[in-house]
């Protein structure tokens, strides 16, 4: 899996990876393959901190990178909705 650390199956939807510095459980209803490239994406954005960061902060980091990401697209689909819509009411 690349530099990022390892994902452990440990069945029934049960996993266990490190994020940052401290290591996670968790379960979930997601399909192996998804679950493994989110937690992958998410270990190589934290992984681009700077290591002095504590843990909490890696992780605030991560979720306002998130956050910018989504309203950056949030705006580009709502503009193109908008360009879609304007020759519309033009033929109007």
């Amino acid at each position: 899996m690349g530099d990022a650390p390892e994902i452990k199956h440990l069945g029934n939807g049960k996993y266990s990876f490190i994020v940052g510095k401290l290591p996670y459980t968790m379960t979930t209803q997601l399909e192996e393959d998804q679950f493994e490239r989110l937690v992958s994406r998410v270990q190589s954005l934290v992984a681009t901190f700077p290591p002095y960061l504590n843990q909490d902060e890696r992780l605030i980091m991560a979720l306002m990178s998130v956050s910018h990401r989504l309203e950056n697209i949030e705006t580009r689909v709502q503009q193109t909705i908008r360009d879609a819509q304007a020759p519309l009411e033009e033929d109007v």
